[in-house]
């Protein structure tokens, strides 16, 4: 018993714990903010559980933290066989907490009640910045982040953006039909576009970057390296390819770098060869040297 106990209480899952409790924390804070000192007082409803929730407090007076709570048991007990005990676990700690927050911590806030556009643009941003912290830990705020993930599993061909804009359109859409408001509808999804878009701000806009796939004789290969690496400091990928329709020995350059260096990029390789082909892409993260750390992967 003493064995299973220290096993469990280590060094590293207190610390583990104490992470993961600090991120919903402070991810909670910004959410219940956002949705009992922004949304709650505007009347409408955003999409996901939450949306949910604030429609039944509005008949009902149920608290809209209990409702969130009530209405993610029955959906994390349905995901578990999809999704896993682990990461269920995590969620329901999130949940739990956000719960806390928004029913006994939120209340003591003031609560706005001036324009409705502006409370769903400030809201939008408050949990997109809440959801960003929660997200970036590895947890979940339930709700239809759990059906979607879990229909994912089953049917991965789906479009996550349709399927997104599908079970939040029509919560937003019942909460226009609640409030007897086409406004309503309106705000809904205008706070939905700005919580996406403050989201996926912080969770990749910083961290991501572009990726130029230079295609070039091997001759200039040499020459594109240095100069890439000594203006640039960056480094690249060389892979050996031949032309489709040429059959010529060509080298494929891959070179990931910032958006404000590709501009200079592009020059640097058209000082080295004029006919370089060069395709440029996006990408969300990247780890390793010169980059985010491989242990944040993780």
């Amino acid at each position: 018993m003493k064995s299973q106990l220290k096993k469990v209480f280590t060094t590293t899952n207190i610390k583990s714990f104490s992470r993961n409790l600090l991120y919903d924390i402070v991810g909670s804070i910004f959410f219940g903010i956002g949705i009992y000192n922004f949304v709650s007082a505007a009347d409408f409803a955003p999409g996901g559980v939450t949306g949910l929730a604030i429609i039944l407090s509005y008949y009902t007076n149920v608290p809209i933290g209990l409702g969130t709570f009530l209405i993610n048991i029955p959906i994390i007990v349905i995901s578990l066989k999809t999704l896993g005990k682990n990461f269920l676990g995590r969620t329901f700690m999130t949940v739990l907490i956000s719960t806390v927050i928004i029913d006994l911590v939120c209340p003591l806030l003031p609560v706005y009640r001036g324009e409705r556009l502006l409370a769903a643009i400030f809201a939008g941003a408050l949990v997109g910045v809440g959801l960003a912290i929660i997200y970036h830990n590895g947890s979940s705020s339930g709700g239809s982040d759990l059906i979607i993930m879990s229909i994912r599993r089953k049917k991965p061909h789906m479009s996550l953006g349709q399927l997104t804009m599908t079970i939040d359109g029509l919560i937003i859409v019942l909460g226009g039909l609640a409030y007897g408001d086409i406004d309503a509808i309106l705000y809904g999804f205008t706070y939905s576009a700005i919580m996406t878009l403050v989201m996926d701000k912080l969770m990749y806009g910083f961290v991501s970057g572009k990726i130029a796939i230079i295609v070039t004789d091997p001759e200039h290969t040499a020459a594109m390296n240095y100069t890439i690496a000594n203006n640039l400091t960056r480094g690249a990928t060389v892979l050996k390819a031949r032309g489709g329709y040429t059959a010529a020995e060509k080298d494929v350059i891959f070179c990931a770098c910032s958006r404000s260096q590709l501009p200079r990029l592009h020059s640097l390789v058209r000082e080295v060869d004029d006919d370089v082909m060069v395709i440029v892409t996006s990408y969300d993260e990247a780890y390793g040297r010169g980059f985010l750390p491989v242990d944040s992967s993780r």
